[in-house]
């Protein structure tokens, strides 16, 4: 048998000791990682979260139509905005459009107060609304409320154009860009957070055709339902043309979606940002 000899001097010690401690903390680094990338995953989806007493039969028996693809919540989403624009075409007066906002806020609001403090009303409301919620609304606020606030804070301080690009910017790019992040994200890289540059792409392509459509066909056609001053955009008065405009109107739309704004509910950051860069492009340009 031939001896091995065990090196005991100081300096290999203190190298063993050295590449215990790196050891460790490599392994601690990969532990907060997976953490990390864990609550990152349950923040983004809630298709994971435990089960409560309240259950969303919706989601149980539609399964991925709901808790992945969320297509009776993107559908309600989307729709708002087709229902804006119906009515932008009947003349509806946008100063108006405020106060109902704010009722539906206060009524929602109420209402999530009682069921949150009121088990057996929030599965009632949970069996009525389900399937337009997620699942970590059950003991949570409504997503809405946020909806409504973006909303309301847009018809409060901006002009008719820059309220309704908004509007359809919150209903139509951030649909696409939940759609298409989810769906190809992964092959994309990641620009902040949750936010991949495939859901940034599809903002930018949607908010690019919502302003061109809006800016170029609705409002030239429908000219008669404006007031002196309530369109801020016009060729005569812009340095932009339609097809700048629409190209920057898609670049509001991608940061807008983009940016996360402390952690705050992207149902209000999109139309309060996107009011506040189209507001500004278009004053910046004016001539």
């Amino acid at each position: 048998m031939v001896d091995t000899e065990v090196p005991v001097g100081n300096g290999s010690v203190s190298s063993a000791r050295a590449n215990k401690r790196r050891s460790q903390l490599r392994n601690r680094s990969e532990h907060k990682s997976d953490v990390y990338a864990k609550k990152s995953e349950l923040s983004n989806s809630d298709v994971h979260l435990p089960l409560t007493e309240i259950r969303l039969r919706s989601h149980e028996w539609f399964g991925e139509f709901i808790t992945k693809h969320e297509v009776p919540r993107k559908a309600f989403h989307s729709s708002i905005g087709f229902i804006t624009m119906y009515l932008y075409t009947k003349g509806l007066d946008y100063k108006k459009v405020r106060d109902p906002l704010i009722y539906a806020f206060c009524s929602i609001f109420v209402l999530d107060l009682i069921r949150l403090r009121w088990s057996a009303f929030n599965k009632l409301y949970c069996r009525v609304v389900g399937a337009l919620m997620r699942k970590r609304e059950i003991h949570s606020y409504n997503g809405v409320l946020w909806y409504l606030l973006g909303l309301i804070f847009a018809f409060s301080f901006f002009s008719k154009d820059v309220a309704l690009i908004s509007l359809f910017l919150l209903s139509w790019s951030d649909t696409a860009a939940s759609t298409f992040g989810r769906k190809f994200g992964h092959l994309t890289p990641k620009i902040t957070g949750n936010k991949s540059l495939a859901g940034s792409l599809a903002a930018f392509v949607v908010g690019f055709l919502t302003c061109l459509l809006f800016y170029g066909h609705f409002v030239p056609h429908y000219s008669y339902v404006n007031k002196p001053g309530e369109i801020e955009w016009s060729p005569d008065s812009s340095a932009l043309n339609l097809l700048q405009l629409s190209l920057l109107g898609g670049i509001v739309a991608s940061l807008s979606e983009g940016i996360d704004l402390f952690n705050w509910d992207d149902n209000f950051t999109i139309p309060v940002l996107s009011a506040i860069f189209m507001h500004s492009v278009i004053r910046i340009f004016r001539i």
